[in-house]
């Protein structure tokens, strides 16, 4: 319920295979953002049929939305990832390399950094570490000596402190990973598909619980970790299909949070839950296209929950100053607005915030409320 009553409507529902994230909601651990999406500045409807501002390129293109999404730097394709730059800040900060990135799909634009200044992020598997090949370890002391060779070109000594690097993580975590145990136990092997087969995302989560259940041993002190589940293109099977992976979302968060508390870090942690663009409201006869503005959750302990942030569209129909077509909506928040609020919670001094953010300003006078730290969660 909108109990504030700052919504166009006053009753919102879940899709039914979300029921761990609605009781969490109900516990007021998870908040919605309506109606966000990737924006260079605000826009409406006239100024972007008129194109008298400035919108994000190709905005129903998978590739290139997916990108902006991670980068939060519409207008520039060169831009590293968000959360590359606030490793960046951080570690500026506070003099010493204390964020670490971890990914469970290759190497995403999220977590790239500053060339060579950033450390690479390790990229781990839902069974553990994504390792070299197997013939590796055979000749991984003439790898070490090939590459402990002084070089004079930049991009050389970039390389050689990769792969030393590289080498330096596959141990450290290997043994870290090889003492972690879980609260929970393989609560994972419970989470099955309609087929009884184990659900690889919570295989996913909870390898990222191992890791975070090493935090003492790794010395952690900001960590952040990316994992992506595909097949939401759902132009030919919107419902079976959702349904579907909604069950593998929400039985794998249900574990993965319930490890957290257990481990006593709940409060610590922020998911976010992002997607490159929303789908249109109407049908194309058997699922939906591609679309613009979506409806986004995050979840933590500490996280404000319970309440819907953003401006809900009042009017779904054709004739709404939002709508492009065929219900595609123009958002009315930005990313850069909900990376605000967890920027600064993660410990961005606002003075770096624009380097973090370099649009951020262009939202701060937006018709919806800022989401800064004090809105977005209970307590700093």
């Amino acid at each position: 319920n909108d109990t504030k009553g700052e919504q166009g409507c006053t009753t919102f529902g879940m899709h039914p295979s979300l029921t761990h994230i609605h009781q969490l909601y109900g516990e007021g651990d998870v908040a919605w953002v309506a109606n966000m999406g990737n924006l260079v500045e605000p826009i409406t409807k006239d100024e972007y049929e008129d194109q008298t501002k400035q919108f994000p390129p190709a905005p129903f293109a998978h590739n290139t939305q997916t990108t902006l999404t991670q980068t939060v730097h519409a207008q520039n394709a060169a831009a590293n990832g968000v959360l590359g730059r606030i490793g960046d800040i951080l570690n500026a900060q506070e003099n010493a390399e204390i964020f670490n990135s971890y990914s469970m799909s290759g190497t995403p634009a999220l977590l790239k950094g500053a060339p060579g200044v950033l450390r690479p992020a390790d990229v781990l598997t839902g069974y553990g570490l994504s390792g070299l090949s197997i013939v590796a370890p055979e000749i991984e002391a003439d790898i070490q000596a090939l590459h402990n060779q002084s070089v004079t070109s930049i991009y050389g000594e970039t390389l050689s402190d990769a792969i030393g690097f590289t080498f330096e993580r596959i141990d450290i975590l290997g043994d870290a990973l090889g003492e972690s145990t879980l609260t929970n136990g393989d609560c994972a092997a419970t989470i099955l598909d309609e087929e009884g087969d184990q659900v690889y995302l919570a295989q996913e989560f909870q390898q990222v619980a191992k890791i975070m259940a090493t935090r003492d041993l790794l010395q952690s002190k900001r960590d952040v970790f990316y994992l992506s589940h595909c097949c939401y293109d759902t132009h030919s099977d919107n419902g079976p299909q959702l349904t579907r992976l909604l069950d593998m979302i929400d039985g794998a968060l249900s574990c993965f949070s319930a490890e957290l508390k257990s481990q006593g870090i709940w409060n610590n942690v922020t998911f976010i839950m992002a997607s490159e663009f929303g789908r249109t409201m109407t049908s194309n006869g058997l699922g939906t296209d591609h679309a613009w503005g979506g409806n986004y959750f995050i979840m933590g302990g500490g996280v404000a929950g319970g309440k819907i942030h953003g401006a809900y569209p009042d009017d779904l129909t054709d004739a709404s100053d939002l709508n492009i077509g065929r219900g595609r909506l123009i958002p009315t928040t930005a990313w850069e607005e909900l990376w605000h609020g967890i920027a600064q919670w993660f410990g961005v001094n606002e003075e770096n915030m624009a380097e973090a953010l370099p649009n951020l300003d262009n939202f701060l006078d937006n018709f919806t409320a800022p989401l800064d730290a004090n809105a977005l969660y209970e307590s700093l």
